[in-house]
């Protein structure tokens, strides 16, 4: 176990969470789409010579439990990467999430040995595939959604390779886009190698390693000693997707042994012919963010806090499929139901602890022109809590996007926000109230195609210790006439000039019995 002085660790925690912080804002200020520039949709970590999560950034929870495992897949096809070289994967069963989410990976080096990985993920707008905007509402495999990318070298020497640029260009709806988010990508990862081999340039390779070490050990030590000061004990608990013709079970028993949470899916529906299958490693992702939100905020999220946690999802099971299934929801809509069935498991244990269900969906909304496309996640209501009550108009859980600014939006691409309001009476009453969901209504002022995925159209968002369920969310289509037609939960669709979308999103459960 490495030893640093307890000043001299906290120093180097917050020297070292700075850097893929300041990635992530470099990356959003030079990216072109509205989608991370405004939006926000990308994550940055930082990862040492073994690929282990060293520190991450704030940003997208269901980006930063899963790059792990696409830092493995590189390390696996290029142990041996060069200065100046960067890697690109967006393959879902080699460590990606969905295809629209592209990693791209760059070493480090000191004196000629690797130190470690500068990491950032980004989700693009357009990745090619069926539909714009690479989120169909009906995919069945995954060359569907979109150009499938296993770990690549992307940059040589500083250069960024055509061969994979010429890809975007033949595949991709909005080319120029595209290779302007990569550039920014590139750009960030180029920062965070500067920031770390500044920080070993100052203080020295040994108190770099010393201080991987001793902050992974740190990470480690607190987490099991608060697993071990939990109630001790096994629950298990069922919750269901949608599902096309009948509800989809996710099946979970969560077992706290004191030193260690081990979370088993075994009993789960087999995986779908449609997209909600979800890659291990998304699934691995939605278990870390719950256990993240039983640890108390000072403990720093690295590989030490994933060490004692167990995870058991049955291959060929909708939450560790087999290629070529499918998968773009399950990243964005799956890995929410995923921390809904945990948190009813652990409200068995942890009475006193764990929220009402929030929205569990991302209401994801794809629009495509000829030459452009435009994406956004809608935010609900959250869950009231035994402290408080849920909020309203928030993203939930595995997504922490921000909405585009409506004058963005409507400079940027052919449509117009009619309405982004509250959804009065959406949240579950309650002692402490369930949060509102949010009513979302886009005209369209130029043929577009639209892809819809979303969840909690049929099944309500949970109250619970008494207190009522939320309202279900909906889609509609408004034609130029004024008829409304209910959409499904997933669809693609062509819509027409002077036609409105209508997204309502669900509301939050509430918590405890009203008086």
């Amino acid at each position: 176990m490495a030893i640093l002085d307890p000043i001299t660790l906290e120093v180097f925690k917050h020297l070292i969470l700075a850097i893929p912080e300041e990635m992530g804002a470099n990356l959003r200020r030079s990216a072109f789409s509205p989608n991370i520039k405004e939006r926000l949709d990308e994550s940055c970590a930082l990862f040492d010579a073994k690929g282990r999560l060293i520190a991450q950034a704030e940003h997208i929870p269901v980006h930063l439990g899963a790059m792990p495992s696409a830092v493995e897949a590189v390390i696996t096809d290029f142990p041996r990467l060069s200065p100046g070289e960067q890697v690109i994967v967006n393959d879902p069963y080699r460590g990606g999430s969905h295809l629209p989410d592209i990693t791209v990976i760059a070493p480090f080096f000191w004196e000629g040995k690797l130190k470690g990985y500068a990491v950032n993920r980004a989700h693009h707008a357009d990745v090619g595939g069926k539909t714009p905007g690479s989120m169909p509402g009906s995919s069945r495999t995954l060359d569907e959604e979109g150009i499938i990318i296993p770990p690549t070298l992307f940059v040589r020497n500083g250069l960024i390779q055509k061969g994979v640029l010429r890809l975007f260009e033949k595949e991709t709806r909005n080319p120029t886009e595209r290779i302007g988010d990569l550039n920014a990508q590139v750009g960030a990862n180029h920062l965070g190698v500067s920031r770390c081999l500044d920080f070993i340039r100052r203080y020295g390779e040994m108190a770099f390693d010393n201080f991987v070490e001793a902050m992974i050990d740190y990470a480690k030590s607190r987490v099991i000693a608060h697993l071990s000061g939990l109630p001790h004990g096994t629950a298990e608990a069922t919750d269901y997707l949608d599902g096309e013709s009948r509800p989809i079970p996710i099946k979970v028993k969560v077992q706290l042994e004191g030193k260690s949470l081990k979370v088993d899916f075994t009993g789960t529906a087999s995986q779908c012919k449609g997209n909600a299958n979800t890659p291990i490693s998304v699934t691995r992702s939605a278990v870390y963010y719950v256990l993240r939100c039983l640890l108390p905020a000072d403990i720093p999220l690295n590989h030490g806090c994933y060490e004692p946690v167990h995870v058991i999802a049955p291959k060929g099971s909708l939450l560790n499929p087999r290629p070529p299934a499918a998968v773009s929801s399950g990243n964005v809509e799956t890995s929410q139901r995923i921390v809904d069935v945990l948190l009813l498991a652990l409200q068995r244990l942890l009475p006193d602890r764990i929220p009402a269900q929030g929205q569990g969906t991302m209401n994801n909304l794809a629009i495509g022109w000829k030459e452009k496309t435009y994406y956004e996640t809608i935010a609900g209501g959250m869950g009231g809590s035994p402290t408080c009550d849920g909020a309203s108009a928030v993203q939930i859980h595995m997504t922490n996007t921000a909405t585009t600014p409506t004058e963005v939006l409507e400079s940027a691409y052919p449509v117009r926000v009619l309405k982004t309001a509250l959804r009065e009476g959406s949240g579950g009453a309650g002692a402490h109230p369930g949060g509102m969901g949010v009513i979302r209504e886009l005209l369209l002022l130029e043929d577009a195609v639209i892809s819809i995925q979303s969840e909690r159209r049929r099944i309500r968002p949970k109250g619970i210790a008494g207190g009522g369920d939320a309202r279900r969310g909906s889609n509609f289509l408004t034609h130029i006439e004024g008829t409304k037609v209910r959409l499904p939960g997933r669809t693609t669709f062509q819509a027409s000039k002077g036609e409105t979308i209508i997204i309502n999103t669900p509301g939050g459960g509430g918590w405890g019995a009203c008086a």
